[in-house]
């Protein structure tokens, strides 16, 4: 057990060995009786390139799928 303090801008220091544990870098953060409950949350960047190529690279291409989309007859 850590016992650890907020700083005066809210903030709450982990120690390296429980960050390291965890493996985490952000939070969800519950009220539960009592306290304050801090879940992992995971990072969505861990998957990247793990379902294949992404298929669109930016907005432009996005926007222009959907304006094709919107094109095709649904007949």
């Amino acid at each position: 057990m850590e016992i650890v303090e907020v700083d005066g801008s809210g903030r709450i220091y982990l120690p390296a060995e429980i960050r390291r544990r965890i493996g985490a870098r952000r939070f969800r953060v519950r009220v539960v009786e009592g306290g304050i409950l801090l879940e992992p949350v995971d990072d969505v960047d861990r998957y990247y390139g793990k379902f294949g190529p992404a298929k669109y690279r930016t907005l432009e291409e996005i926007e222009e799928a959907v304006r094709d989309a919107s094109q095709v007859d649904l007949r």
